[in-house]
C-alpha cells in the first residue's frame, strides 16, 4: 500500500498507533494528534511542544515568496498551533536546509522574517540546525510553549448543543495562491493574506482564559477538515450555516467578477490559521460581540453544510492533503 492510498491524516493515525507505548505516560498529557503535544510541568501550567516544516514547491514558490515572506511564514504556522490550545509560545529551534547556490544576504532575509514574528511574541530561539538540501529550501521550526489555563484546549472535547465559532474570515488565502499561480496581476489584499497570514495568538489567549471552551483547533488544514477533525476527535457531527461564515468583501468580488467557486476557497482552501472553536451555547453571548457563530455540535456523527434557507448542500470533501494526489 503506497502513501497516497492512506492520506495524511491516516498516515498519522497509523504513526499514532504504532508509537503509542512510547508515547504516553512519563507526563504527557497529549501526544500525537492534536495541535501541540501538552507535557506535565512541576508547577500548575504545563509545556506544550509543536513542530512544522515547509518544504519550497510543496508549501511556498520562490515565484512569488521572497525569502523574508518564507521564514515569517515558517513561524506563523508553529505558533498558530499554539494558539490553537489557548497557549504562550516561548522558545523556538529553527532547522534549515538549504541548497549551496543561495545567496548568504538570503538565508539573512530568510532569518529576517523569522526573527521579526519571533520579537513581536517575544519567542526565543534557541537552537536549531542547518543542513545542506540537494535542490529544495526546507525550513522546519519546533516551538516550546506553556498553556494559560489547565492541560490547554483540545480538539476531543465538543459536546452535542455546543456554538461553534471562528475568529475571522476564510478563502483569501487560498485564492491569493490561485492568483499568483495563474499569474493574475493586481488583488494585492488577497496575494498578502497568502505570502503573510497572522497567527491568531491573542485571540487563542482569551478563549483559553475565559475557561468556557470546549474544543478549539486551527485552520490551517482548511474550515472543512479543521471542523471535521473536532467531529472525529470529539466524536461528534456538526452543522454548518454557509452564510455566517466570514468572507471578505474582496474575496466575495473576486469570486463574482472571475465565475469562482466560493466555497471552494472559504471550505476547502486552507491557511487561514484562524482559530475555530467551540462553547457550550449558554455561554455564547460572551464571544459574539468579538468572534462568529458558524454552526452547532449535533450528536450525530455527520458534518452538515446548509445553505441561507436551511436547505442541506452537498459539498465533496476535496480539502489539502499532503500525500493524495
Amino acid at each position: 500500500m503506497k502513501i497516497s492510498n492512506l492520506g495524511e491524516f491516516g498516515l498519522i493515525e497509523r504513526i499514532r498507533k504504532k508509537v503509542k507505548k512510547t508515547s504516553s505516560g512519563s507526563g504527557v498529557v497529549v501526544g500525537i494528534g492534536d495541535d501541540c503535544a501538552i507535557v506535565k510541568s512541576n508547577k500548575v501550567k504545563n509545556f506544550l511542544f509543536t513542530t512544522d516544516t515547509l518544504i519550497e514547491n510543496i508549501h511556498f514558490s520562490r515565484k512569488y515568496f521572497n525569502f523574508f515572506d518564507i521564514g515569517y511564514k515558517s513561524l506563523v504556522a508553529n505558533l498558530s498551533d499554539i494558539a490553537a490550545v489557548g497557549g504562550l509560545p516561548l522558545y523556538c529551534l529553527v532547522t534549515v536546509g538549504f541548497p549551496s547556490n543561495i545567496e548568504v544576504q538570503d538565508i539573512d532575509n530568510l532569518y529576517n522574517g523569522i526573527t521579526t514574528l519571533a520579537a513581536e511574541f517575544n519567542v526565543k530561539i534557541i537552537g536549531g540546525d542547518t543542513v545542506k538540501s540537494p535542490d529544495n529550501i526546507v525550513v522546519s521550526i519546533t516551538v516550546i510553549g506553556k498553556t494559560v489555563y489547565g492541560n490547554g484546549i483540545l480538539r476531543s472535547g465538543a459536546k452535542a448543543g455546543d456554538t461553534i465559532f471562528t475568529t475571522g474570515t476564510f478563502g483569501d488565502p487560498a485564492a491569493g495562491l490561485f492568483l499568483f499561480q495563474k499569474n493574475i496581476s493586481g488583488w494585492e489584499k488577497i496575494k498578502k493574506k497568502h505570502l503573510k497570514p497572522y497567527p491568531k495568538i491573542k485571540e487563542g489567549i482569551f478563549i483559553a482564559k475565559s475557561m468556557l471552551a470546549t474544543s478549539m483547533i486551527d485552520s490551517s488544514d482548511g474550515f472543512d477538515k479543521s471542523i471535521r477533525l473536532i467531529c472525529e476527535e470529539s466524536k461528534v457531527g456538526c452543522e454548518i450555516y454557509t452564510n455566517k461564515i466570514p468572507v471578505s468583501s474582496t474575496l466575495t468580488k473576486l469570486c463574482s467578477l472571475n465565475n469562482l467557486s466560493l466555497n471552494k476557497f472559504v471550505l476547502f482552501g486552507g491557511e487561514e490559521y484562524e482559530l475555530l472553536f467551540t462553547v457550550p451555547t449558554n455561554r455564547k453571548k460572551f464571544f459574539e460581540k468579538r468572534f462568529y457563530p458558524v454552526g452547532k455540535i449535533i450528536r450525530k456523527r455527520e458534518i452538515i453544510y446548509l445553505d441561507k434557507n436551511g436547505k442541506k448542500l452537498n459539498l465533496n470533501n476535496n480539502g489539502y492533503d499532503h500525500f493524495k494526489k
